[in-house]
């Protein structure tokens, strides 16, 4: 299949998004023990300086899919990178802990914006042959930020120089404002504002003339089937038809971070350090050994997920995370820190990166944005991932607490719990989408919610 030049655009784009995202993950890692010197930091505040991009992010997406319904998917993208370079712009120029924390925020309400919008507007754009490698690689590409982050935090680690690590976020941030201008309009998002036409030419945009005329045949046809019901209006979130994919969406999101990969992310240097690994700087090439498995497993997920599907992938990866999780456990629990301690967690933290990358790394843009049906897609996505911002900033803020009390065995099979119950998800209620049209999902849910109210309880069920 011949891709067209805005298709490339768009895709390119999308991956611009995931690098900008994850490389403000990983520079925080060769940052912070600088910042600590130069602004004074206690550990608490330490711990609030990592989890305020989370926090931010937090608040950022409880409006960023009501703004982005009234003022499009373009707009909200260009605000996203408009706000992260303000944050930058900050936080580079603070002389203190709280300039430094509200720069973080503003950064975090950036990102926030970020991972709402361009998987939104990706799946809304992208034909469905390509939508899934396309949402995919902004999960890729936010591997290879992280990756990138680790890898000039250790370039300028012996500068000490945390202000030129975070000014390097201007070179995504700016080529990612830049790229917001470029980019073709949502034509599900015309559509539903009523300018057909654009939405028309939009779709020809990114789709061949046949292919175009099915999709916009298909919102037709569900915009007449919804013409009694309130498009985006939030009490629809728990509609019969919506209100399983709803859920099931929910879960994903807030699942995703109780596997604990922001916050081991961010922390793990600190982990291998504490578990045994301290001469020649172990600890910290582990962790870009780690940040280099995270990115190529993602590489090979997204050569599979449009091939073998996502529910395949996220059962393999939610069942190996678990396993990894409930390994390093063990090994904190049997032995004492030692060097063998800190190889072994080593190990288990590269196996729950791979099992991560294959699995809930790569599906969960997907799980989200294709399951959701377009009248609450947007307010959908808000509050499946400010549930996921939320759990992300609250466990990464609290983590060194938690390890307190009850220690670093007891927090990772905590940790391993809770993804077993995300591996039953994805066993059961999740339905695989590869391939089919958003319209055809959106009909899978709204059918089930018709069939509910006219065959028994058991059959119900089994058609769920």
């Amino acid at each position: 299949m011949r891709i067209r030049k805005i298709v490339l655009i768009a895709i390119s784009f999308s991956g611009l998004g995931g690098i900008l995202y994850g490389y403000d993950i990983g520079i925080i890692s060769g940052a912070l023990l600088f910042m600590k010197g130069s602004l004074g930091l206690t550990p608490s505040e330490m711990s609030l300086i990592v989890s305020a991009v989370l926090g931010g992010g937090s608040l950022a997406i409880l409006f960023a899919g009501p703004f982005a319904d009234r003022y499009g998917r373009r707009m909200s993208i260009i605000l996203a990178a408009a706000t992260f370079i303000a944050g930058v712009i900050v936080l580079i120029a603070s002389n203190g802990f709280a300039m430094a924390l509200a720069g973080r925020l503003i950064q975090g309400i950036g990102v926030g914006i970020l991972t709402i919008v361009v998987p939104l507007y990706i799946v809304e754009v992208m034909p469905p042959a390509l939508r899934g490698r396309s949402v995919a690689l902004f999960q890729l590409c936010l591997t290879f930020g992280i990756l990138m982050g680790y890898v000039v935090g250790y370039a300028l680690n012996g500068s000490g120089d945390w202000r030129a690590m975070f000014a390097t976020a201007l070179i995504p941030s700016i080529a990612f404002l830049v790229g917001g201008f470029l980019l073709p309009a949502s034509p599900g998002w015309l559509y539903r504002r009523g300018r057909q036409e654009e939405a028309r030419a939009a779709l020809l945009q990114t789709q061949h003339a046949d292919e175009a005329a099915r999709t916009f045949n298909e919102m037709v046809e569900l915009a007449e089937q919804e013409r009694d019901r309130t498009v985006g209006e939030w009490r629809l979130l728990l509609r019969p038809g919506y209100r399983k994919a709803f859920f099931i969406a929910l879960a994903v999101g807030i699942l995703n971070q109780l596997t604990g990969i922001n916050t081991l992310l961010q922390f793990n240097t600190v982990i291998l350090h504490q578990s045994g690994l301290h001469g020649g700087g172990a600890a910290v090439l582990g962790s870009v050994g780690v940040g280099i498995a995270n990115f190529v497993l993602t590489l090979i997920a997204l050569l599979l997920i449009d091939r073998i599907g996502r529910r395949p992938l996220l059962i393999v990866g939610t069942a190996g995370v678990t396993i990894a999780l409930a390994f390093i456990g063990i090994v904190h629990a049997g032995f004492p820190p030692s060097a063998f301690q800190g190889y072994a967690t080593l190990g288990g933290f590269i196996a729950f990166i791979i099992f991560f990358a294959v699995g809930p790394g790569t599906v969960v843009w997907l799980a989200i944005s294709e399951i959701l049906p377009l009248a609450i897609r947007a307010k959908g996505m808000a509050v499946a991932l400010f549930a996921n911002s939320l759990i992300s900033a609250g466990l990464a803020a609290a983590f060194m607490s938690i390890v307190g009390t009850i220690g670093y065995s007891g927090v990772f099979f905590v940790l391993a719990g809770f993804v077993f119950l995300y591996f039953l998800i994805a066993v059961f209620p999740l339905p695989e989408t590869r391939g089919r049209s958003l319209e055809d999902i959106e009909r899978h849910f709204l059918g089930q919610a018709a069939e509910t109210s006219v065959l028994a309880q058991p059959a119900a069920r089994e058609h769920g």
